[in-house]
């Protein structure tokens, strides 16, 4: 397998985690504050990944603490916006919303390298955006101030994703997921201590919460993300993270018994389209379609 389809791969798999955590998380913010949970989560993440790769602790240098504390400013600031935005607005309009940074990297990444994308990309765009919709968006259109928190979330983390592409180059990818776990949770903890909402978890559910998202969703994925990411471009990326809304709902199709339309398999197929768009050049595609005449 090349680094490549091994890196998309490894990203739709960490992607299917992400999913999975919206069932999880749903309990964990209703028993205890969103900094404490993702102060647990973070830290515990940063913990595991510190006790596998101890040995490459030593290799931390003034570079990776450079990077990851950079790094871990949208990472961070993407999270608490989400949260805030999501108190107010639907999970639906929420997950479309958020699922826009499959917009916002090629129109950033265009204004860093002032030039338009090519018509692939274009392609790739539309498709995943109107995959997105499908999956997520309802009837109600109506916006509310919960809405811009999110698309503010959903530009954050569009900017997080172009900064993996360019720094992953440049550092450990352990390590730099290492650091940014570590400083996102001492900030979350803190803040949770500070705002008296800071305690040790005794319910089964919510320990349930903290160990599947700190070990999958965070120490599995951003890891992932942080080396593997390099090997494929910023905007594909961005694309297998639009397959969020899907696994959301295929786990809650298995876990709580909701119903998997037409609707989801098709919304599914076109993001699926968009990657092979983003990934093939235009020309390449044409001759595929052409061979199969």
């Amino acid at each position: 397998m090349s680094l490549k389809l091994k890196a998309i791969f490894l990203l739709l798999l960490g992607t299917i985690f992400w999913g999975m955590t919206f069932v999880f998380i749903k309990d964990a913010v209703s028993l205890m504050s969103v900094a404490g949970f993702l102060g647990y989560r973070f830290l515990l993440a940063g913990i595991v990944l510190s006790l596998i790769f101890y040995r490459r602790l030593r290799l931390i240098n003034k570079t990776t603490l450079k990077y990851g504390l950079l790094m871990s400013v949208p990472l961070l600031t993407s999270f608490l916006a989400q949260t805030i935005g999501l108190q107010y607005t639907s999970a639906s309009k929420g997950g479309f919303i958020t699922g826009l940074s499959v917009v916002f990297v090629p129109v950033i990444l265009s204004i860093i390298q002032r030039k338009l994308p090519s018509s692939n990309i274009f392609i790739a765009v539309l498709m995943a955006t109107m995959g997105l919709a499908m999956l997520t968006l309802s009837s109600s259109l109506d916006l509310n101030i919960g809405d811009s928190w999110v698309f503010l979330s959903a530009i954050l983390f569009a900017i997080y994703i172009i900064m993996v592409g360019k720094i992953s180059r440049k550092c450990d990818g352990v390590l730099l997921s290492l650091t940014q776990f570590l400083i996102v949770g001492i900030v979350c903890t803190l803040y949770a201590g500070i705002s008296d909402d800071l305690f040790i978890p005794t319910q089964y559910k919510l320990w349930q919460a903290i160990l599947f998202t700190a070990l999958f969703a965070t120490a599995f994925m951003y890891t992932v993300q942080n080396y593997y990411q390099k090997y494929i471009s910023e905007i594909t990326t961005s694309i297998i993270f639009s397959f969020e809304p899907l696994f959301a709902a295929v786990t809650a199709f298995f876990y709580l018994n909701e119903e998997l339309t037409e609707k989801t398999i098709i919304g599914g197929l076109l993001i699926f389209v968009g990657i092979l768009f983003a990934e093939l050049k235009l020309e390449n595609i044409k001759t595929l379609l052409s061979v199969g005449k």
